[in-house]
């Protein structure tokens, strides 16, 4: 026979505690909203690699959130990834391989000479055999400056596009500014 129970209340006649319902994981829920803009996939994909660890440790809610701002996380990753390799600086046309006397630049893209701009074409000049890019723009340069000085803060410049990118061999000289200028460099 057992022995008999002691007056008054004890913890076998308590209800046990009742369980509150435990919400979905925070780093999970982190990784998801992180996910949808590009900018912080990092974020994304750190919170999301913790969400599943902790998830799976200790049994939370939100293996799913995870798994899901993991997965948009991947896509973002391959469309940037698809991106940089598509535009491959290397196989990208020089905007001046096509330039002509007149043209004007801005960091590399053409504007109209009116705008703001830091770069002018003012002479393509072809190449002989034994010719220097310098040398010829130099060359090009006193013909074109002949009845006129130009600011000290214009400096004279050239290139020579790739074959690829435009055939035959030719000088593209160019008067180049330390700031953008509007109208032409030199008149």
């Amino acid at each position: 026979m057992p022995p008999p129970k002691p007056a008054g209340p004890s913890y076998e006649d308590t209800p046990p505690p009742q369980m509150r319902p435990r919400g979905a994981n925070g780093f999970a829920i982190a990784s998801l909203v992180l996910a949808i803009p590009a900018f912080s996939l990092p974020l994304s994909i750190v919170f999301g690699i913790i969400a599943l660890r902790q998830t799976r440790v200790f049994g939370n809610p939100g293996r799913g959130l995870a798994l899901a701002g993991l997965s948009i996380s991947g896509v973002w990753l391959a469309v940037l990834l698809i991106g940089l390799a598509a535009h491959d600086p290397a196989t990208s046309p020089d905007p001046l391989a096509h330039a002509r006397a007149g043209d004007c630049f801005r960091s590399g893209s053409p504007v109209s000479c009116a705008d703001a701009h830091d770069t002018e074409v003012f002479r393509v000049v072809p190449l002989a055999g034994g010719d220097s890019l310098r040398g010829a723009c130099a060359a090009a340069a006193k013909q074109y400056l002949a009845s006129s000085v130009p600011p000290e803060y214009v400096h004279l410049g050239g290139r020579q596009p790739s074959e690829s990118d435009s055939p035959g061999q030719h000088a593209v000289c160019t008067l180049e500014t330390d700031f953008p200028t509007t109208g032409r460099v030199v008149h």
